[in-house]
């Protein structure tokens, strides 16, 4: 019974981290090779905060917050945690029949009641985030103060016989939580109503104040007027049109990294190339000329930009202190040498100290499982012909679906 509930033990936020690594596998465009994460995932946090590439829509995050208060009607905290455990997996089918054909987005739309990746724990921290969970407060944590709170109301006079009102302990969910749907167990959809779209805007105005994620719930582009119009890139410029310095710095800074860091990556995959060429008919064409195609390409567009320098380098670790996000000195060492290499992009397929600080930055993120080492035969005949090459996004197609769901709802009567 104790494996079950295994999950509920471990910190939220270490657990959303932990099957977002996990996920980065299954999308070998984004492999974190060269130990990029932790810098991606702090100028995420700081445009986005709250959000996770394991969201799907953001509904979710009342449904929760809804299913949690179906299971607290229970008597005791060990028989709700066991009915949240069933509810969060019959309400799979609740979206499904919602949903009808368009099941993209339901969790466990496959998996079913053997669901492992639950969407409490996916968007626990979202909740904690945007401040509608307590910090600090667990599943159990909440159960166990519902329990608490009948107690006390058991407990209580009535309220007629005294003064003053009776102060029960906090749920720990912020008042004001729209009021569930009826019926939302049989059936379910994504659709936020009007009131529920409100609750999410003014929430994350109140708690993400001053980021890009606040400032787009309010300034929503003129360009951007349903799902298919929406910008394609958190950098184009009807995202640009209108942001205060401070937010416009930060997504140059951003646009800026995620091109010179890509390409560490391509070079990364050249060597990989090199050294699998002797095995060249298992790949779909010429990894090694696809590669140098690549890199020619990426070059020119860095010659387009403003180089990174020290003073993007100040930047990078005021937001990872800020965001308290490690930066490690092999790290920080890293990226002067890149950005300095980056200046002359059209150099960095030859160059020989190019292709060393790769080398030797996979070793330092992978130890023995670096593909480069000499002799890892094992290693590098397992890599597919493509890994980490595409740019960094900041999860924006997952706030930008937020979003979406925001601006749907608000103009929902």
């Amino acid at each position: 019974m104790a494996s079950t509930f295994a999950w509920l033990a471990v910190d939220p936020e270490q657990r959303r981290r932990m099957m977002e690594a996990v996920e980065l596998f299954r999308d070998h465009g984004t492999i974190d090779d060269l130990g990029i994460g932790a810098i991606r995932d702090g100028i995420s946090d700081t445009l986005f905060p709250g959000t996770s590439t394991l969201h799907t829509r953001l509904r979710y995050v009342l449904f929760v917050s809804w299913l949690l208060e179906i299971a607290s009607q229970k008597d005791t905290a060990e028989d709700m945690a066991w009915a949240f455990h069933d509810i969060e997996r019959d309400f799979i089918d609740a979206l499904k029949r919602g949903m009808g054909d368009a099941k993209e987005g339901i969790i466990g739309r496959r998996a079913g009641r053997d669901l492992q990746r639950v969407p409490s724990a996916v968007y626990w921290g979202t909740l904690i985030s945007w401040g509608i969970v307590e910090s600090g407060l667990s599943v159990r944590g909440y159960f166990r103060r519902c329990v608490l709170r009948s107690d006390q109301l058991r407990s209580a006079p009535r309220q007629e016989e005294v003064d003053t009102p009776i102060e029960l302990t906090p749920t720990g969910i912020v008042p004001g939580v729209p009021s569930q749907p009826q019926g939302l167990l049989k059936s379910a959809t994504f659709d936020l109503r009007h009131e529920e779209a409100s609750f999410f805007a003014e929430t994350i105005t109140r708690s993400c104040a001053g980021t890009l994620l606040a400032h787009l719930v309010h300034r929503r582009p003129a360009t951007w007027t349903d799902a298919a119009s929406a910008p394609a890139h958190l950098w184009d410029s009807e995202v640009r049109r209108d942001l205060p310095p401070n937010l416009l710095d930060l997504v140059d800074l951003a646009e800026r990294f995620s091109l010179v860091i890509q390409g560490a990556n391509l070079l990364y995959n050249l060597l990989l190339g090199e050294a699998t060429s002797g095995n060249a008919g298992r790949y779909q064409g010429d990894p090694v000329e696809r590669y140098r195609e690549k890199l020619a390409v990426w070059a020119d567009r860095v010659n387009e930009i403003r180089p990174l320098d020290a003073s993007d380098h100040r930047a990078i670790g005021r937001l990872m202190k800020d965001r308290r996000r490690a930066f490690t000195p092999s790290t920080q060492r890293f990226l002067t040498s890149w950005f300095d290499l980056a200046r002359t992009p059209h150099a960095v397929s030859d160059s020989g100290l190019a292709r060393r600080l790769v080398r030797e930055r996979e070793s330092a993120v992978k130890g023995g499982r670096a593909r480069l080492r000499p002799g890892n035969w094992k290693v590098l005949d397992a890599w597919g012909g493509s890994s980490g090459v595409d740019r960094i996004e900041f999860r924006w197609i997952y706030a930008r679906r937020h979003l979406q769901d925001i601006y749907d709802g608000l103009e929902a009567v």
